[in-house]
């Protein structure tokens, strides 16, 4: 049953499918170090809602590809290169949203090699030409959010209300649904609602391949949990192109910080903020080790995790990133940036901080496209450390897949690869063994054992 909108918060029971993806009021001036959780404030469950979320398997490539190993055991390689690819196009267009809206550039961003990117992956003329002019107007089209396991649950939009299967997703900060005239799917019709208002704005979102989903801009009515946003902006996209057919989700609702936002607006969970619909200004995930999990607006389960929770600051409000340090076998490799993001399914980082990596795990040796490989009868230990405190990856959550039918070699998930920024992107490999907490409020991250 729906908690009413004037209820403190909401949790969402999240799903994953596998899929190829600030609402922050203060900056990243918080706490000048890590600091427990719970020692500041007592947070508790009673304070939030809960959404359900669950695991949903996308059988296509075209959206996600993110089935990474096939029935044999072998790694679906064609797929770990849409992987790669996804998440740069995240990133790099991401980064370029952030400067066009701050003035201020990432920590690795290139403007000149941003648009060498765009004419290289937006291959389309007329698609590279409409980037180049939305760069002008201080704009720039969204890219492919969809880049691995999607942990998905449901919102309803419109008087009266429309659903849809939704990513939620930290790497993003706008919500599209898809519209009138596409297929498939479930689709939001504005002539049905009796609070929609068209903005007379557009949406587009670029993809890697040259495709792109574009739509017009609308605000209404948006609920999650029985919590609503009033007057949240949001596309229901009309053009999907033909490659979208067994996706397992409708669409995206980002819940990143508003300088990466393509529409230029607040994301969902802001609204929620700023209208008073949740007593804590942060949320948080638990995915999990099975297919179910969950997304706590307004506040935190502390059912779900066990001993302290420590919470680590933003550095650079554009996405959800602090400080971290990665590990292999036990050796620390020093402090780096890391994004902290739902919507991606593989640990990235920057290629040379990760070949130091390997070099720390016996008989590994690169594979392809940034990706490693490794002797699977010699599993090693990774680990990430965020404010002194270090969380291991398990096993079964850094093996991919064996290299070829027959080898004795195994495919690791933390990857090698230029994205755009100078930075770690720390997806689901790592957070489906941790409780994660995003503390907009205190533009803090927090992580903590799973009970």
């Amino acid at each position: 049953m729906l908690l009413p909108t004037c209820a403190l918060g909401a949790l969402v029971a999240l799903s994953t499918s596998a899929l190829a993806s600030s609402s922050a009021s203060s900056g990243p001036d918080a706490a000048a170090g890590p600091a427990r959780l719970d020692e500041r404030v007592p947070y508790s469950r009673q304070d939030g809602v809960r959404i359900a979320l669950s695991k949903r398997t996308n059988r296509r490539v075209a959206w996600a590809g993110l089935r990474l190993t096939l029935e044999n055991g072998v790694v679906d390689f064609d797929n770990l290169q849409n992987a790669v690819a996804r998440t740069q196009d995240k990133y790099s267009a991401g980064a370029s949203r952030y400067h066009w809206r701050t003035g201020k550039r990432l920590p690795g961003f290139s403007l000149e090699a941003y648009e060498k990117w765009a004419k290289f992956a937006l291959a389309r003329p007329e698609v590279v030409e409409k980037v180049l002019q939305l760069h002008k107007r201080q704009r720039n089209p969204l890219t492919n959010y969809l880049d691995g396991n999607l942990w998905a649950g449901t919102i309803s939009i419109g008087t009266p209300p429309q659903d849809f299967t939704i990513d939620f997703d930290t790497g993003s900060s706008d919500l599209w649904v898809p519209g009138k005239g596409v297929s498939g799917f479930t689709t939001f019709d504005a002539s049905q609602s009796s609070t929609a208002e068209n903005s007379t704005d557009s949406f587009q979102i670029s993809y890697g391949d040259g495709s792109t989903v574009s739509g017009p801009v609308y605000t209404d009515t948006v609920t999650v949990a029985g919590l609503s946003a009033s007057s949240q902006h949001f596309s229901a996209v009309d053009d999907m192109g033909t490659d979208f057919g067994d996706t397992p989700v409708d669409g995206i609702l980002g819940l990143g910080f508003e300088t990466i936002s393509n529409l230029g607006e607040r994301p969902f969970f802001k609204t929620l903020w700023e209208e008073g619909h949740v007593s804590q200004n942060l949320f948080s995930f638990v995915l999990g080790d099975t297919d179910e999990g969950e997304l706590y607006l307004g506040g935190l389960d502390d059912a779900k995790y066990s001993g302290e929770l420590t919470y680590t600051p933003v550095t650079q409000a554009g996405y959800w990133q602090v400080e971290g340090a990665a590990s292999a076998n036990g050796i620390k490799l020093a402090p780096e940036q890391m994004i902290i993001d739902t919507g991606t399914t593989l640990v990235l980082g920057p290629p040379t901080s990760v070949a130091k990596f390997f070099r720390r795990v016996r008989g590994a040796r690169p594979f392809q496209n940034g990706y490693w490989s490794y002797p699977c009868s010699l599993p090693f230990k990774a680990a990430f450390e965020f404010g002194g405190v270090s969380y291991e990856i398990p096993s079964k959550y850094l093996n991919l897949g064996l290299t070829e039918l027959g080898s004795s070699r195994c495919v690791a998930s933390i990857v090698g690869q230029d994205v755009g920024v100078e930075a770690w992107i720390v997806g689901d490999s790592f957070l489906r063994n941790v409780y994660t907490v995003f503390n907009a409020g205190e533009s803090s991250v927090g992580f903590a054992n799973l009970a």
